[in-house]
């Protein structure tokens, strides 16, 4: 078999697998595939059409269930596996309704699946850009796209696709873990010295500030060195604990702040290593925030009686 076709058949024969399993998932309402699915088609669009798109964190792309935007394009995108005309016009609708189309000129529509016909019934206010024909790309038109590529460039798009379709059957195993589970996984990350070892005996101001980030980054969004491994705080099923979380992140964004001012200072030279304050108190400061933290996850902990982590001393 040639390379090219060797390469389009895994292309084909795993897209086909993802619409399949995202339409009969999508039918017992167990929507987690999808968000998945978001990432991976972020990469392969990405890889396929030269985008940089990224995942829409913005409030009025969230609310107007845009999934992945790239600004420099201009270009919105929403992932369904709702192939209706109905969904086409509610997501065209919020779409003016948020008043997106000042900001990006493109709008389309990715369905995880087969489109049913050109949307030529779709009504598109005016400070919208879209055409049902053309703005909406189903796989078979993805497909049709990514056989004009050279034999090189399928081998990048199978790379990504190997490299993705694993990240997604690890965000689908993340997304069913219980709270009490992701908690634990969190417990483990934070029972570490840059939240134990008092200020005075800190001899890594690199890789504290390294720490900070990492935990900021586990609690936000669920990964760990790199790696989704645990609940984003987003996806709690309890909303009273994704709350407490939250203020947790802050608190940690907050105690990151607090390094960063002593940096800008001068009073920390994190490159030399070098800690020298301007009052007895700043070495304190940090002490307090981190027992903050400390005292607010072992909240959480206690819930499921699982072992405090420590105070600062």
């Amino acid at each position: 078999m040639l390379a090219h076709e060797k390469l389009m058949k895994y292309i084909i024969e795993n897209l086909t697998r993802i619409s399949v399993q995202a339409e009969l998932l999508g039918k017992v309402h167990f929507f987690d595939h999808h968000i998945a699915s978001e990432h991976f088609f972020q990469q392969l669009l990405n890889q396929v059409y030269g985008y940089q798109l990224t995942n829409a964190n913005h409030t009025r792309l969230n609310a107007a269930a845009i999934d992945l935007c790239d600004p420099h394009r201009k270009l919105a995108i929403q992932v369904t596996a709702q192939r209706q005309a109905a969904k086409i016009q509610k997501t065209v609708d919020n779409f003016a309704n948020h008043g997106l189309g000042s900001t990006y000129s493109t709008l389309k529509v990715l369905i995880i699946g087969k489109r049913t016909g050109t949307y030529s019934t779709i009504s598109v206010p005016p400070t919208v850009t879209f055409n049902g024909k053309t703005d909406v790309i189903d796989l078979a038109s993805l497909v049709h796209d990514i056989t004009k590529q050279s034999t090189t460039a399928l081998q990048a798009i199978v790379d990504v696709m190997k490299r993705e379709i694993t990240y997604c059957q690890n965000a689908s195993a993340v997304e069913q873990m219980s709270d009490e589970d992701a908690i634990l996984k969190l417990r483990n990350l934070m029972d570490r010295p840059a939240l134990q070892d008092p200020w005075q005996w800190e001899v890594n101001l690199n890789a504290f500030q390294d720490a900070i980030t990492d935990l900021i980054e586990a609690i936000n969004t669920g990964h760990i060195s790199g790696t989704l491994s645990t609940k984003p705080r987003f996806s709690y099923s309890d909303k009273i604990m994704a709350s407490q979380l939250a203020a947790i992140y802050h608190q940690l964004r907050l105690l990151r702040q607090l390094f960063r001012k002593h940096v800008a200072s001068g009073e920390i030279d994190p490159f030399a290593n070098r800690c020298m304050f301007a009052t007895a108190q700043a070495g304190a400061a940090f002490d307090a925030q981190r027992n903050a933290i400390n005292a607010q996850f072992n909240v959480l902990l206690a819930q499921f009686n699982h072992p405090a982590l420590p105070a600062v001393g």
